[in-house]
């Protein structure tokens, strides 16, 4: 990808959802950041937007892009499937390639691109992981009542409610047995790219716990920044984000902005 400038990206997919989002890219070569955001989120939130922002002050190449039911790109909401959310951010690396790329991940998106720095431990030279959720489709939605589960496998689809917005969500039940097949703790992945994680020490959702497991047995030379006070969100975390960022880009590709 060669196209120098700030514009709107977009990507065709083979099953006709396009994924959109937006790209600076002030050199057209090099190093690239990718922010990868939460579920039932969107790339221009505030991380997103702070991140983003931090990238262009430092003339760094960044891109951030709504994942397929989410935000400004097509698919169903209630369709979400780790595979396909993967073989979509495979796309873009593709599509990126051969340039080598920080991916910057919140909660689900921290989920994603551990995945994929086990897939593309070339292109994939740093992580910087935002209270990463590894698991958590069949971890949360996966443990309701059996008898709970086995009505909405029965049916197909059940309702939700987000606890932040207070809106209600459908879910494919297809996507708990589709999760089951990313885990990250199931010993097939080994990272040895730098790594960051910012974890609030009272996240609500996910458990700091789970960082420090990720952390000793996946990522041993990863750092662990624990942010007092931060809820899953983590909006007092954002200067613990962009120096994180500024220590991984360094780390990755010299400190050189392209």
């Amino acid at each position: 990808m060669s196209s120098a400038g700030s514009h709107v990206f977009s990507l065709n997919r083979d099953d006709g959802v396009v994924l959109r989002g937006r790209i600076d890219d002030p050199h057209g070569q090099g190093p690239i950041g990718i922010f990868l955001h939460g579920f039932r989120s969107h790339s221009n939130g505030r991380k997103g937007c702070a991140l983003a922002d931090h990238a262009h002050h430092h003339g760094r190449a960044w891109l951030a892009f709504d994942l397929r039911g989410h935000g400004r790109s097509d698919g169903s909401p209630a369709s979400l499937r780790v595979s396909a959310l993967c073989a979509d951010l495979d796309a873009v690396l593709a599509r990126l390639a051969p340039r080598p790329v920080l991916l910057a991940g919140s909660s689900l998106g921290g989920w994603l691109a551990v995945l994929a720095a086990g897939r593309h431990p070339d292109q994939v030279r740093a992580l910087l992981l935002v209270a990463p959720a590894f698991n958590f489709i069949q971890k949360y939605f996966g443990a309701l009542p059996p008898d709970e589960l086995d009505r909405w496998r029965r049916r197909g689809t059940r309702r939700f409610n987000d606890q932040y917005s207070g809106d209600s969500y459908l879910l494919d039940y297809e996507m708990v047995e589709d999760a089951a097949r990313h885990d990250v703790f199931g010993g097939k992945i080994s990272l040895s790219c730098p790594v960051v994680v910012v974890h609030g020490d009272h996240d609500e959702v996910v458990p700091l716990a789970q960082s420090r497991r990720f952390v000793d047995e996946i990522a041993p030379a990863g750092e662990l920044v624990a942010v007092a006070g931060g809820d899953h969100r983590l909006a007092t975390g954002i200067p613990q984000l962009l120096a994180a960022t500024d220590r991984l880009w360094s780390a990755a590709f010299g400190g050189v902005p392209c």
